[in-house]
């Protein structure tokens, strides 16, 4: 899990992800760590649902799996979609999820969400929108208060220094984000204290304001075209009376 991340240590919370990655790899024999012989070589990003004019492609991959629960704690979990790199990941260290008495197992998934009904207001969406959840019995399972897990997402290639931001309540929250570099290009992380919909967004440089008062500009311009009026008429004076 990354701890305390800050805009100023990207390096930081890669190193510590790649970290957690190991750890849980090393205590699960069920998976084996992928192997890099060389630069990552990203794949064509995949979509949801294909934006207007893109040619039908692969789906997205998901996961969807259940996890034993160990000593009623919740087990590491360093799950990820098989993309190359992966579009969507989830890092998390043990016994950060209250498992409810009694769970055997919990399920963890991360899911195409279906198209938002509200829209991030601040920019636009970079790639999917990705639901996750870790679950017993059906019901969402809460992070611990004071525990954190990490999510990573990876978006289209070219965004512009986009944000994670998660949909709770009906509104976009922004999330501290954290680009992975040339390890995993287009990815960026977060830590975040509670699971859902999340996606990257781009935000817009100047974001206008729905009603908003726009009296004190169109003012302004007033005066400066009134000044430029009255200087154009002032010179063309200046001219009349030379020339007398």
């Amino acid at each position: 899990m990354l701890r305390s991340a800050s805009p100023r240590r990207p390096a930081a919370v890669l190193a510590a992800g790649a970290a957690l990655l190991g750890l849980v790899w090393l205590a699960g024999p069920a998976s084996q760590p992928p192997l890099y012989d060389g630069p990552v070589v990203a794949e064509p990003y995949r979509y949801c649902q294909p934006p207007p004019g893109f040619a039908p492609q692969q789906p997205p991959s998901t996961v969807d799996h259940n996890v034993r629960v160990v000593n009623g704690q919740s087990p590491p979990i360093a799950d990820s979609t098989a993309e190359q790199p992966p579009q969507a990941e989830l890092l998390a260290p043990a016994n950060v999820f209250a498992v409810p008495p009694g769970a055997v197992t919990i399920r963890v998934a991360m899911l195409c969400a279906p198209p938002p009904r509200v829209l991030p207001p601040d920019g636009r969406l970079d790639g999917n929108v990705y639901r996750f959840t870790v679950s017993a019995g059906g019901t969402p399972l809460g992070i611990r208060p004071g525990q954190q897990v990490t999510v990573v997402l990876r978006g289209p290639a070219g965004a512009p220094n986009p944000v994670m931001e998660r949909l709770a309540n009906g509104q976009w929250m922004k999330l501290d984000t954290q680009p992975l570099g040339n390890a995993s290009p287009d990815s960026y992380a977060a830590n975040v204290t509670a699971l859902g919909d999340m996606a990257l967004v781009v935000v817009d440089a100047v974001v206008p304001v729905e009603g908003s008062d726009r009296t004190p500009m169109v003012a302004a311009l007033a005066v400066v075209a009134v000044a430029l009026v009255a200087a154009a008429a002032l010179l063309t004076l200046r001219r009349s009376s030379g020339r007398r």
